[in-house]
């Protein structure tokens, strides 16, 4: 882990590059076990108002990044944090 001077550094760089839709699911992604990602984003789609189809692009560009896992239609796997997915949500003070 970087030293509490570049971990402050790092922490704005991800927020800056992360938009608050993917913040959003990495958080929530964090917090739960073995749900898979439409169900998740079903979640946050409600309550913050945002399109489902909005959520399902940036799920997919997590998961591009590596940060996240999860399956499709045919491959059902609940979604996870990969370990630099896990890293970033530290960063972000989300542990």
């Amino acid at each position: 882990m970087p030293d509490e001077y570049h971990k402050e550094d790092l922490r704005l760089l991800i927020v800056r590059a992360l938009n608050k839709n993917q913040i959003l699911i990495l958080s929530d992604i964090k917090n739960v076990n073995n749900e898979n990602i439409t169900k998740i984003l079903n979640r946050i789609s409600s309550p913050f108002n945002i399109p489902l189809s909005t959520l399902k692009l940036n799920a997919n560009i997590l998961k591009k990044l590596n940060l996240i896992t999860f399956g499709n239609n045919s491959n059902f796997q609940s979604a996870k944090l990969t370990d630099f997915g896990n890293f970033v949500c530290k960063i972000l003070g989300d542990d």
